[in-house]
Parts: structure tokens; C-alpha cells; sequence
């Protein structure tokens, strides 16, 4: 271990990370055909440092996923969420099943950066379906900002700038926004739930730097030239 190391794991330790959960029951129908949409909010507070990453649940029920478009806001970012799943060059209506939610376990369907596959392309993985017809699990989110209205083709070449690592950094306090659109006639989907689940760093406290500062010290005194 040099001394570099030496000075951040006295960091680390010392510093530590905090978490925040919520979760808010909606219960409402997303406009058919309309972009428009619909949107709902929550508001953190007091939650302290800076966010190091973020997950979001949701329970969406019916319509077609196919359709779906949705992002989550904050602090003037957006991660996308959904962008159509499915729709591609060789399917421009993307998926039909009929939402997004918990599996058999209860556990919720989850949008995680850290998860192993791309909701976009979901069908192409091992994926499951509940009982109503959502699809569980954990994915990455879409994170594909270009038109929902743009041809299947563009979909195939699209980045995927926009996951949830936009929000690494930022305060996490203050209002979150769940926007979702259903971007094609025929099928409805009803917003049931959505949550967040936030870690954070905190910032260190003046004592806390002291200390680091202290054991970087003692660590360069113990590796100095005739030192043991």
C-alpha cells in the first residue's frame, strides 16, 4: 500500500455513506395517445451528501410496453427510463406486454444502472412476466433520449447517455419527477407506484478531515527512511 491509498482508505472509513428510500401509491391512468402525459412527484429532505447512486421501483399495469415512454427529473436532469421498449427497425410497435411490476417473490420491478441488461431489449434476455402480464426483475434504464416518435432504425443506433448516473454528485434533497407518456393509441396503462432508493456520501466534517489529516501523518512518519 503507498501512501496515497494510506490517506484515502482513512477516508473511506471515516466518511461513511447514507441511504434513503421512498415510495408513493398513485393510481393513476396514463393518457392514451397522448404526450402530453402524466407526472408525479416526491420531495426529499434532510438527507445528508451527495448522491452516489440511485434505483427506482415502479408499478406500472396494462397497456402496451411498446408505447411506453418515461423519464425521472431532478435538478434540472433527466434520466430516461423507458423509451419504447422494443421498438427497433425490425419491430416498430416494440413490446405488448402489459406493464412493469413485482414478481412472485413481491419484489419490485427495479430500474438499476448496476442490473445486467437493458430494458430497451429486454425480450432478447431471460426475462420473466407475473401473472398480469409486467415484466419483473431489475434493469438498466433505457437512457435513450432521442423522440419516442423517431422510426425503429434510429432506436438501433441511438446512445445511451441519459441512466441514472446523471444524478452522481448532485444534492439529493428537493422534488423528483416521474413523468410518463403513452406515445401510441389503443391499451392504457395505470401508474400504481413508483419509489427511489438513494445512496449517498456524505460530505466530511471538519473533524473528520482532522483525522484523516492525523493518520496520513503517522502513515508517512511510519514509512519515512529508517523507520520500521
Amino acid at each position: 500500500m503507498n501512501k496515497i491509498s494510506a490517506l484515502f482508505l482513512s477516508a473511506l472509513v471515516l466518511t461513511g455513506s447514507a441511504r434513503a428510500t421512498t415510495s408513493t401509491n398513485v393510481g393513476a391512468l396514463i393518457p392514451d395517445g397522448d404526450l402530453d402525459g402524466y407526472q408525479s412527484s416526491q420531495s426529499l429532505a434532510n438527507v445528508p451528501g451527495a448522491i452516489s447512486h440511485v434505483s427506482v421501483t415502479l408499478n406500472l399495469l396494462g397497456g402496451f410496453n411498446g408505447d411506453i415512454y418515461a423519464f425521472i427529473s431532478h435538478n434540472n436532469s433527466q434520466a430516461v427510463l423507458l423509451n419504447r421498449a422494443g421498438r427497433t427497425s425490425s419491430s416498430a410497435s416494440g413490446y405488448s406486454d402489459a406493464g412493469f411490476g413485482t414478481d412472485a417473490s413481491l419484489n419490485s420491478f427495479t430500474f438499476d444502472d448496476l442490473a445486467s441488461h437493458d430494458v430497451h431489449l429486454y425480450r432478447t434476455f431471460s426475462y420473466s412476466l407475473n401473472g398480469s402480464g409486467q415484466l419483473t426483475g431489475g434493469w438498466q434504464p433505457d437512457g435513450r433520449t432521442l423522440d419516442p416518435l423517431s422510426p425503429g432504425s434510429a432506436f438501433d443506433v441511438a446512445t445511451r447517455a441519459n441512466t441514472l448516473h446523471v444524478f452522481n454528485g448532485m444534492d439529493p434533497n428537493g422534488v423528483w419527477t416521474l413523468f410518463i407518456s403513452d406515445v401510441s393509441p389503443l391499451g392504457e396503462s395505470t401508474l400504481i407506484s413508483w419509489g427511489l432508493d438513494i445512496t449517498t456520501v456524505p460530505e466530511p466534517s471538519v473533524g473528520t478531515l482532522l483525522c484523516c489529516l492525523l493518520g496520513g501523518l503517522l502513515c508517512l512518519r511510519k514509512w519515512a527512511p529508517g523507520q520500521q
